[in-house]
């Protein structure tokens, strides 16, 4: 299992430069071993922290310390780029047996061209293969190369969404096994979510969070950061108040006093509709859509409406109910 707690990257005070603003800034960031995810939408610099990592770009200022292992028998690093980096005139096959250490078993890349559907295009070029075979060549090829860690730039985001999540599994599985460290890049939070040990979010080019995924998912610091990683009914202070929203455990709850209130993010899977004749709040409709329903509510205090987001695991309340909301605690009882 890989050292999660040895740093592979130290970046200080750093500025990348761009045409009208800089395309990355960051005052401190550490990226340790292990599953680290890079979280942003289009333009967040994404794309620009990992080629910082990998060489491919210099800061314009700041420090940037690389602290990866220089071990005779392994690459330090191998890097799947956004568009795969594949080698035309190449084979599937060729692909993975350029790359494979010294010594390697024979059998190891004919097997994970297996593992990611491949084993009938193994003699197929480039040119012959769809975007997503594409990917996942990529991604096995990196695997291939067995190095200490692997950067990836959006791996799979081609694939068909019925096999991602099984090509992602191998991926994972994988850098387990060989006490290989990833870091990657990713627009789509349930792969942070399913995959990663630690995120760094960013939007305009800046870390705006950065610590273990579980953490920053239960307890968000901004509702930027909240929504970065999935859905979730975020209620401003006041609002809070007003529509009766408990604190979720362990923070204490709201105070009376406003100067004292308290923003609360609450997920999905912790909304608890309480049945109550005198509750604050009216339903105006409700309904499932997937795993998640959607009930529209007003607060009888304020006029106001909104949309919760919950889980649609039971029948959802019905048009003109009375309710509050309460906290459903990790088991699935009312905190």
């Amino acid at each position: 299992m890989a050292d999660t707690h040895s740093v592979l990257w130290t970046l200080d005070h750093i500025r990348l430069d761009g045409d009208l603003r800089p395309r990355l800034e960051v005052d401190r960031l550490e990226i340790a071993a292990g599953r680290t995810a890079v979280l942003g939408a289009s333009g967040a610099g994404k794309t620009s922290l990992l080629n910082l990592l990998i060489g491919f770009e210099r800061p314009g200022q700041g420090q940037l310390d690389s602290s990866l292992e220089t071990q005779a028998q392994r690459l330090p690093l191998f890097w799947i780029p956004p568009d795969g980096g594949l080698w035309p005139q190449a084979t599937a096959l060729d692909h993975l047996r350029a790359v494979l250490p010294r010594g390697s078993d024979d059998r190891r890349a004919p097997s994970l061209l297996s593992r990611f559907g491949l084993q009938q295009r193994q003699h197929a070029t480039p040119s012959q293969l769809s975007a997503g075979e594409q990917s996942r060549l990529a991604v096995a090829r990196g695997l291939a190369a067995d190095a200490s860690v692997l950067v990836a730039d959006e791996p799979l985001v081609h694939v068909d969404p019925a096999r991602r999540d099984e090509d992602w599994e191998t991926l994972v599985q994988e850098t387990r096994t060989r006490n290989t460290s990833l870091v990657f890049s990713t627009h789509a939070p349930e792969q942070v979510l399913r995959h990663a040990d630690r995120v760094v979010v960013l939007a305009r080019g800046r870390v705006i969070a950065a610590g273990e995924v579980a953490s920053l998912y239960a307890r968000p610091p901004s509702r930027e950061v909240a929504e970065s990683l999935g859905p979730v009914n975020w209620f401003e202070p006041e609002q809070a108040d007003a529509w009766g929203i408990p604190a979720p455990a362990p923070a204490p709850a709201p105070s009376p006093s406003p100067s004292h209130l308290r923003a609360v993010g609450l997920r999905p899977e912790q909304i608890l509709f309480e049945l109550d004749p005198s509750g604050p709040l009216r339903v105006l409709d409700s309904r499932a859509i997937g795993p998640l329903g959607e009930t529209t509510l007003e607060c009888l205090a304020d006029d106001s409406q909104r949309r919760i987001r919950h889980l649609a695991d039971a029948a959802g309340p019905a048009t003109g109910q009375r309710l509050r909301i309460g906290i459903r605690g990790p088991d699935g009882t009312d905190d």
